[in-house]
């Protein structure tokens, strides 16, 4: 599973330079994808030089690392595009859909590499050892492929994005498939040549579990799941600090692939005016939009406190968060 200290959302502190920090999250996706390509091509001619089941298994994984970048690359570009008339809300969940689509490629890709290592272990041979240059192309496709999820992860988490945290993810999955190989090859080396489909068979297996986070992580995006109490509290205690705000009908959030969509029912006192109303809407919606991060489209209902029974503003808040 995902280390959760990499992949939490930090919701009560703002990047630095957000602009930047775009720019280099739509560099890192160019340079995985080259990066990608390379080691398709690096890996499979290797894998047919050396005799390596494991490594042509590994260049099959690297060929969907290909795809999924390119997916993600064109997702990210759609995902950038302004709110139009058919879609109010922003195109930010197209990065979800990316992000679901390389979970399905992982799963499939899975599939064919255990069939064929199974089919390699269930024969009787003979088994060829694989060339120990086989080794040297492992190692190296191990580094390329960490620094590669280093790099994307750090995007992602700057940039709040799903698509770039899957394709993190699948370069991280890569390396460790990688490690496997890399073992297998030396047992091969070593005398045991049914380690290299076993190897190949342990990359099948690593891919699973990867796979399902990023299938099921996805789909709750897509469902609006995913709201957490940390960030409800903070945007309860942020909005009750406005003096003119005597009480939260409902606080409520949902994803919409790196922006986080916010609706809120603000009480207000039973004389304020509509304009009153809507000059605290609006002091609101920028006191959110600069302290939780990832903000995107704020909804701001205000409705009198006479005709609500929410929970006052003096002492201790919590929002109610149920329909």
């Amino acid at each position: 599973m995902p280390d959760k200290a990499l992949t939490d959302r930090k919701i009560n502190h703002v990047s630095p330079n957000p602009e930047t920090c775009k720019k280099c999250a739509a560099q890192t996706q160019f340079f995985s994808l080259l990066g990608n390509i390379f080691l398709a091509i690096f890996k499979g001619i290797a894998g047919t030089i050396t005799g390596s089941l494991g490594l042509i298994a590994d260049a099959t994984h690297s060929s969907a690392d290909v795809l999924n970048s390119f997916v993600v690359m064109i997702a990210l570009n759609i995902s950038e595009l302004p709110p139009d008339e058919n879609h109010p809300y922003g195109h930010g969940k197209v990065e979800n859909i990316s992000g679901l689509f390389v979970g399905i490629i992982l799963f499939f890709g899975a599939a064919l590499i255990i069939d064929s290592s199974v089919e390699q272990l269930m024969s009787d041979g003979p088994f060829d050892t694989p060339h120990p240059i086989g080794i040297m192309v492992a190692i190296i496709s191990v580094i390329a492929n960490e620094l590669f999820f280093r790099q994307e992860i750090c995007a992602s988490r700057r940039v709040n994005s799903p698509a770039i945290e899957a394709d993190a993810w699948e370069n991280r999955m890569d390396a460790i498939a990688t490690v496997s190989v890399l073992f297998g090859i030396l047992g091969a080396q070593a005398g045991y040549p049914k380690l290299d489909p076993l190897a190949a068979l342990l990359v099948g297996f690593f891919t699973g579990p990867i796979a399902w986070s990023l299938v099921s992580k996805n789909i709750e995006g897509l469902m609006d799941g995913g709201q957490t109490h940390d960030l409800v509290a903070q945007i309860s205690k942020l909005v009750i600090s406005n003096p003119d705000v005597k009480g939260l009908g409902y606080v409520k959030t949902r994803p919409a692939g790196r922006h986080i969509l916010i609706d809120l029912e603000i009480l207000v006192s039973g004389d304020t005016s509509v304009t009153k109303s809507e000059e605290i809407a609006s002091t609101i919606r920028k006191t959110l939009l600069s302290n939780v991060e990832h903000a995107g489209v704020i909804t701001i209902v205000c409705k009198s406190e006479s005709l609500n029974h929410a929970i006052p503003v003096p002492g201790e808040f919590t929002a109610d968060v149920t329909d």
